[in-house]
């Protein structure tokens, strides 16, 4: 049997659930509506067979992780059938880093990046996606292109295709958001092209969102 740590990514060990997965999912420890145990209770009545509870984190959090994280345990002995996966979901800075502690990314199977504000400039946000890109922790690029679009910005084709190849080469996921309807059908186009992998993230506040 393959050991864990002959994986380049996490996500690689559950890679068959890439589409049949819920990947991003939020708790009623920050701004989710539901437990863990009631989003379980329901994947395995809608037979997903794998959830990943991916909680908004900061370096300085108002909620304990390791209590999420026990919370993922006990729901692993009571769905023994069901694949649980305890992540994160971290905002990218103006620099690139992920603005994450330390301690929280070791209790991270599954860590999501995503840009919750824009920095200053087109070029500054192309600066910092690149580096987060380069983050070896880093699984999936949640919500991509979202805040392009907020800011009535957009990539040319060859930015997107720059963009597009380097998280082909460091092995980051695309997420279909089905929320925000991303990635962009072009995006998706060169991405297939250039043979980057894409993983089902519903952006799930409550049971309802599950599918």
């Amino acid at each position: 049997m393959t050991s864990i740590s002959s994986y380049k990514k996490n996500w690689m060990r559950y890679e068959n659930y890439l589409m049949s997965g819920e990947w991003h999912v939020h708790t009623n420890y920050v701004d989710g509506a539901n437990t863990v145990d009631d989003y379980c209770k329901r994947a395995v009545e809608l037979k997903i067979p794998l959830i990943a509870f991916t909680e908004h984190v900061r370096r300085v959090l108002t909620y304990n992780y390791r209590d999420l994280v026990e919370d993922v345990m006990r729901a692993r002995e009571n769905y023994p059938d069901l694949i649980i996966l305890t992540g994160c979901e971290a905002k990218v800075l103006e620099d690139g880093s992920l603005d994450v502690s330390d301690e929280v990314l070791k209790q991270s199977e599954i860590v999501l990046m995503a840009f919750h504000s824009l920095p200053g400039s087109k070029d500054k946000y192309i600066e910092a996606l690149t580096t987060a890109l380069s983050n070896l922790r880093v699984d999936i690029w949640a919500h991509p292109g979202l805040f392009l679009r907020n800011k009535n910005l957009s990539l040319s084709e060859e930015e997107a295709e720059e963009i597009l190849e380097k998280a082909r080469k460091e092995d980051v996921l695309i997420e279909f958001n089905g929320k925000y309807g991303l990635p962009l059908e072009e995006w998706v186009e060169i991405g297939k092209k250039k043979g980057v992998k894409f993983v089902r993230g519903s952006d799930v506040h409550k049971v309802g969102d599950l599918k």
